[in-house]
């Protein structure tokens, strides 16, 4: 008895499932050549903040979360981290003010 080859339509289409994920691999080479560091940098800070924001609308919303809600929640989200930022500076310079002193 001998036993059956599989047919050579399942390798092609293993090929064809493959084929999309050797493209994505080398689409970073090309990123990476296009764009600045910078740029790669603050669309790697966009994309976290966003999906951030996703992910605490959906905490809030549940099933009712939509994209836009995350979206409108953002600028509030941005002045905060300003807010942040400046109470953070200022410390610092109060620290440093406050050594000069000493």
């Amino acid at each position: 008895m001998t036993t059956a080859k599989p047919a050579r339509k399942s390798t092609t289409a293993k090929a064809k499932a493959a084929a999309p994920a050797r493209k994505a691999a080398a689409k970073p080479a090309q990123v990476e050549a296009l764009l600045p560091n910078m740029t790669r940098d603050a669309l790697g800070e966009v994309t976290e903040t966003l999906e951030f924001m996703w992910s605490a609308t959906q905490a809030v919303f549940g099933e009712k979360a939509r994209p836009e809600h995350a979206i409108s929640l953002l600028p509030y989200a941005l002045d905060a981290l300003e807010v942040r930022r400046l109470l953070a500076e200022d410390m610092a310079k109060q620290a440093k003010a406050a050594k000069s002193k000493s």
